[in-house]
């Protein structure tokens, strides 16, 4: 999917809905200067610090109103600013080394190349990150999400429950079998097909409605590797409208997956996406948005290809 400039609100919904993601991806960096501050002001003086803080958050947060989906890449792009920053006394004291006639050219030097190792160990750092994010075997772990919305019970159901022959935004469900069985499919427009990369991405599984009233809907979700999922929703009349609360129990997901499904708020992320729907509001859902990344960004720069479509000729 190719990148997409955020509207306004867009870039709110982002900051707000990955907050816990980008208070921890500043909290590392920061915290390493005002300790290195605190310890040594030679190695950082407290204003620079202090400065190197707001560039960081400010780094951090642009970086999450333009690349939403790649949560890895944020927190390795906080982990390259910190070795940055241990480093950067280093750079001079290095340049200074120099000849004095050279020693300006040696810094600027010493600059570029600390960049751009920072680069390359932020790239390093994403892989690792990834493969620890999905290392490990699956926890049960109950991922819980509500929200208000200003429409009826009945509205909100025919929304977000899962149903057989049914469409709900980028997800279609057939019809189902005598066991109660339909298929599924979930199309994820920020990730590719391996086997097309110019086509989305299109997850397929399979589910059963296990009990469904006006008030609550209970869905059992069959995984493409057999693995069994659970959802469910209740829907509570409120003076304003309803509460949605939806509780799900991943089938495959291991400690760190949790962990990120956490940080970037993804469950109610998925409410967003069916509540903008029912609301006939602009679509601000991370699940809609792009998966390009500022490391694919840069090695499309780097190294660019020819389109698809010449490459076949």
């Amino acid at each position: 999917m190719l990148f997409e400039w955020p509207t306004p609100d867009q870039m709110i919904y982002r900051v707000m809905r990955l907050r816990r993601l980008v208070a921890l991806a500043i909290a590392i960096p920061v915290g390493v200067m005002l300790i290195g501050a605190a310890l040594d002001p030679a190695f950082l003086s407290p204003d620079r610090a202090t400065l190197g803080a707001l560039a960081v958050a400010v780094l951090v947060v642009g970086h999450v109103m333009l690349f939403p989906n790649v949560a890895t890449e944020t927190l390795s792009l906080s982990l390259s600013v910190t070795l940055l920053v241990v480093a950067a006394p280093w750079i001079k004291t290095l340049a200074w080394m120099a000849p004095a006639d050279n020693a300006h050219a040696a810094y600027a030097i010493l600059v570029g190349l600390s960049v751009l190792g920072t680069g390359l160990f932020m790239a390093v750092a994403k892989t690792l990150l990834s493969a620890v994010v999905y290392a490990g075997p699956a926890i049960k772990l109950r991922v819980k999400a509500a929200m208000e919305l200003p429409c009826s019970t009945t509205v909100a159901h025919r929304q977000f429950a899962l149903q057989p022959s049914t469409r709900r935004g980028r997800i279609l469900s057939g019809a189902s079998d005598n066991d109660g069985l339909f298929d599924v499919a979930i199309v994820a427009p920020q990730v590719a097909d391996p086997d097309q990369p110019d086509q989305p991405f299109v997850a397929r599984l399979a589910a059963k409605v296990l009990h469904s009233d006006e008030t609550s809907h209970q869905v059992m979700l069959v995984l493409a590797d057999g693995r069994v999922a659970a959802t469910s929703q209740t829907f509570t009349p409120t003076d304003a409208g309803c509460r949605v609360e939806m509780i799900e129990m991943p089938g495959d997901f291991t400690l760190g997956m949790h962990a990120m499904f956490w940080l970037t708020d993804q469950q109610a992320d998925n409410m967003t996406e069916c509540a903008d729907t029912i609301l006939s509001e602009p679509a601000r859902a991370n699940g809609l948005a792009h998966g390009v990344s500022l490391l694919s960004i840069a090695g499309a720069v780097l190294s660019p290809r020819e389109p698809a479509i010449k490459r076949a000729k």
